[in-house]
Formats: structure tokens, sequence, C-alpha cells
């Protein structure tokens, strides 16, 4: 996995606040990357993501298109190529995305390619946002035959990045329409009115089921943020972060320790099932998840 983009885009603050403990705030003390910083990463137990970080600066994107062309861009699965909502020089920064594509299409052609629009949280209304991730959407799409990117608006000071690179990882996890499937089974055998699947290590959604999916994603999105905030702050107390469970009149909430490299969120709105219930079911359902996504 590559993430390329030039110097200043915010390619190694989204890096470290989706799989490090890093908060939107502690990004601010990042310096700019030297060359290529490596990391790899377990995902969903058994899944490697070896992501290359690539250094914007001028005399390293030169490196990386002339001398260093196919060791950065064989054999990779997925190109992320971020876009500086606040560049100066929007044509330069098309040219640079036209010859990565170029040397992705020599040296990988089944890549997938994601585009992230980053540092949306300057363009406070949400209309005006959407136009411009549209206008970014349909200049790319005339760019290349070959790949059809996926172009994401973000931010680190929203919810928008965890839903970009959930979407990112949805497609790296190898049998995730089985895993989805039984989902669906277990949110209908336990009459729960949405099922959740998080990462455990990253909390972003690896996949969910409910009535009405697109309403559900976002508000999942929410969530991980808000786990990755409170887990950062028990781990300055010490303390470590186990479950939450929550009710009230209206639902009965839960996030529990599914399988070793995931956890479930369950919401029920009968106020006749007991959270007890809830729980057992949670339980009965684990061994059998264990296979799936581990």
């Amino acid at each position: 996995l590559v993430i390329m983009g030039k110097s200043g885009a915010g390619k190694t603050s989204m890096r470290l606040l989706i799989f490090s403990n890093y908060t939107a705030n502690d990004t601010r003390r990042l310096g700019a990357t030297i060359d290529v910083e490596h990391s790899t990463v377990q995902f969903m137990g058994d899944l490697n993501l070896n992501i290359w970080d690539c250094g914007g600066q001028h005399k390293y994107l030169d490196n990386y298109l002339n001398e260093q062309k196919e060791n950065i861009f064989g054999n990779v699965e997925v190109l992320i190529y971020v876009f500086d909502l606040e560049t100066t020089n929007k044509d330069s920064e098309y040219m640079l995305y036209d010859e990565c594509l170029h040397s992705l299409a020599t040296y990988s052609r089944d890549a997938k390619v994601y585009c992230l629009v980053h540092k949306m949280d300057k363009i406070p209304d949400p209309e005006k946002k959407a136009q411009t991730v549209e206008l970014y959407r349909q200049a790319l799409a005339k760019r290349s035959d070959l790949f059809k990117p996926e172009v994401f608006g973000t931010s680190i000071w929203d919810q928008s990045l965890y839903h970009a690179w959930s979407q990112i990882v949805y497609k790296l996890v190898p049998n995730m329409a089985t895993i989805e499937s039984h989902l669906n089974n277990f949110r209908r055998l336990a009459d729960a009115s949405e099922v959740a699947l998080f990462e455990g290590a990253t909390f972003l959604v690896v996949c969910s089921s409910s009535a009405d999916p697109s309403a559900a994603l976002k508000k999942y999105m929410g969530v991980s943020q808000s786990i990755k905030t409170y887990r950062y702050t028990c781990s300055q107390m010490q303390l470590p972060f186990k479950n939450i469970e929550m009710r009230n009149k209206n639902y009965s909430l839960f996030i529990e320790p599914f399988t070793k490299s995931t956890y479930i969120l369950v919401i029920t709105t009968d106020s006749d099932i007991e959270p007890a219930v809830t729980k057992a079911n949670i339980m009965a359902a684990r061994n059998h998840f264990v296979k799936l996504a581990d």
C-alpha cells in the first residue's frame, strides 16, 4: 500500500491517526517525512498491510519517478494519492498524479487507486464540500482509462477520514462477503436492530448490518472516531479499554471484544430483550466468527 502526494498534504498525519495512537492535535508536531517511511500493520488477524508513506518534497518525488520507479510502484496493491485542498498549484498536483499513474500502469496494472482530497475542514459549508469533491472526482475520472479511482473528501478533524479508510480496507479483506453474510444472520437471530464489526487496533468499520445501511454507516464512523479518542484517554491514564454498555428507554448498545482482532457493536431497540440475553448471544457467536474474521 503506497501513500503518495506532495509535501504537507497530510499523508503521515492521517496514517498515524488511523494506525497509531495519535490524536489530531498530536499531528501538529510532526515534521516532513524523509524519503519513504515503511511500516507493517497487522489487520484482521492474518492480513499484513505493508505501508509505504512517501515523502513529498520535490527531490524525493523526482527520485521515486525516475531512479526508484520500479522499487516504489512494483507489486502495489493499493495507491492512495492525497490531494492538498490548500495547494496553490493544482495543475502541478495533477501532473504528479498523472506520473504516478503512468508508473503504476507499468509495474502494477491491477492496483486499486484511491484519491483523498484532504483538509476538507477548511470548507465549513457541507454543500460546498460535496461540490468540491465532485469536481475532483470528475477531473480525475478523465485522467486515466486503466484505473478508476475512488475519491473521498477527508479531514483529520472529523469522521470523514475513518469513512475513507474503512472503505479502502473493506476491499482488502479477502473473505468479506462471507463475513457480511454471517453478520446479517447474526443480526436476525439476535433480534438486533444494528450490528457492526470493527477492526480491533484501528477501530475502522469492517462491515455492518442494519435496516438502513447508508444512515448507519455514517453513525459507525462517528463511533470509530469516538472510541479511538476514548481509548487514547484510557491509555493516558494507564487504564485498559474493555467494553462499553449503554441503555436508555429507546435502545441498548453494546461494544464488546469479539474475535482476537475485532470488536462488535450490537444495538437492540426491543425493550423486551434483556441485556444479558444480548451479551449471551454475542458470546455464543464469538467462536463461529473466529473462523471467519481471523
